[in-house]
């Protein structure tokens, strides 16, 4: 038996994916599930990074042949991660680890498994709360890892380093080696090799202390955490409402990271981030602050909002009926009626799909001009929506704006032959 393994609690899933590199972590995960769990509760994941030549297709290679000879099924995820870090401007370590975690995601989500099992250990979390104090993190990040999240399962995770060494030369587990484990160009690496062990030599019981600092953290953030849910996601942005960053530190902080954590899972807040976001509270509306990510916070008249930002980039002619791509969405006018908006064909004719510009006018629905800005204030769109609305015009003046309504000058009237419905809908609804 591998001593600190938690044998009791994954007897209680139906299905588990088991990730597992090759390394003598996951092969001992591996051996374990092997000894202790019937071979169809579980299978194996293997996810190929292609980062490190032939060694990573050696390393797949093992994971597949072993799972061959054991009759264990085997999924592989080949995946390019340079070019995902490249396209996501993250660093080698994040990419690998956001992609690995949607790989999980998906796997928990299609209902593949229960749960995603993962090899950390003791030692492991031990890294990960102390690289959290380093980057400044709030109480959640000394919580470290949990035994089960809901996503991942890590049944090691009260298993020491030494315990797991002795298991894999006890029962002779086959396992390779990853070159980059020697590497301190990596900052895990780095604390694992070099600052770890000079901390060791003045505190030699740091990781049994480090993980009791966990336990009484946990403690007190679960009872915090009570006090932390009043924010309210809506259409993909996270909203605090203003006075709660009048409220204590604690609560402040606690309150910021679980609405950034309801709506993404890659964004690691540090106490300046959590800071600046607090600041808003003092600044006008339309005041933002930029985090990792493209994740921004922006001050509204009574709340802050915490969302995405990626400007959006609209071109095209409206030259008749049809669908117009606008990326992510698509613009449709159509001849046969829908909900949504009606105006006079032809008098859209030749107009240009895009985004606002400095100088645009636009002349509500039986109503008076003014300017596109002025009419953006009017119906409170938030500032740092506007550069993403959908505009068609022609020159300067706004003959559509397909999210909130048409233009006087494209009305339907007497002269109207050809009808026009417009909609906009997400791409692959239908």
């Amino acid at each position: 038996m591998l001593e600190g393994f938690a044998y009791a609690y994954i007897e209680k899933f139906e299905k588990l994916a088991l990730a597992v590199s090759g390394g003598k972590d996951s092969m001992a995960m591996l051996n374990a599930f092997l000894k202790s769990v019937d071979k169809d509760k579980f299978f194996v994941v293997t996810v190929h990074h292609n980062l490190r030549g032939d060694e990573g297709k050696r390393d797949r290679d093992f994971v597949v042949e072993f799972c061959q000879k054991n009759n264990l099924e085997c999924l592989v995820y080949e995946e390019d991660i340079p070019t995902f870090c490249a396209d996501n401007k993250y660093t080698v370590e994040q990419g690998a680890r956001i992609r690995r975690r949607q790989i999980f995601k998906d796997l928990v989500d299609s209902r593949k498994a229960q749960r995603v099992v993962t090899a950390h250990h003791l030692s492991d979390n031990v890294e990960s709360i102390l690289m959290h104090i380093f980057r400044g993190s709030g109480l959640k990040g000394l919580c470290g890892m949990s035994l089960d999240d809901g996503a991942l399962l890590r049944p090691m995770l009260d298993c020491t380093r030494e315990s797991i060494d002795e298991y894999i030369e006890k029962c002779e587990i086959p396992y390779v080696e990853d070159s980059t484990n020697a590497s301190v160009d990596y900052t895990r690496n780095r604390l694992r090799r070099e600052i770890i062990p000079l901390i060791k030599s003045v505190y030699g019981g740091l990781d049994v202390n480090v993980a009791r600092l966990s336990q009484r953290a946990e403690e007190i953030w679960q009872y915090i955490d009570g006090f932390c849910s009043n924010f309210r996601v809506l259409d993909g942005e996270v909203l605090i409402p203003i006075r709660v960053f009048d409220k204590e530190d604690a609560i402040v902080a606690q309150t910021v990271i679980n609405a950034v954590d309801s709506i993404t899972s890659r964004v690691d807040l540090t106490s300046k981030h959590i800071e600046a976001i607090r600041a808003l509270k003092g600044k006008q509306s339309g005041a933002s602050v930029a985090l990792p990510f493209n994740l921004k916070a922006h001050r509204q008249s009574d709340c802050v909002a915490l969302a995405f930002v990626e400007k959006k980039e609209y071109s095209g002619i409206i030259d008749g009926y049809g669908d117009y791509d606008l990326g992510d969405r698509i613009l449709t006018i159509s001849k046969e009626y829908k909900d949504g908006l009606v105006c006079d064909l032809d008098k859209l004719k030749g107009s240009v799909i895009r985004n606002r510009r400095q100088g645009d006018n636009f002349k509500r629905y039986k109503g008076g001009s003014k300017s596109l800005g002025d009419y953006f204030t009017d119906k409170k769109v938030p500032k740092r929506l506007r550069d993403n609305v959908v505009v068609v015009a022609k020159e300067s003046v706004v003959y559509l704006l397909p999210e909130y309504e048409i233009s006087d000058y494209i009305k339907v009237d007497d002269s109207t032959i050809n009808k026009a419905y417009i909609s906009i809908r997400q791409k692959g609804d239908l």
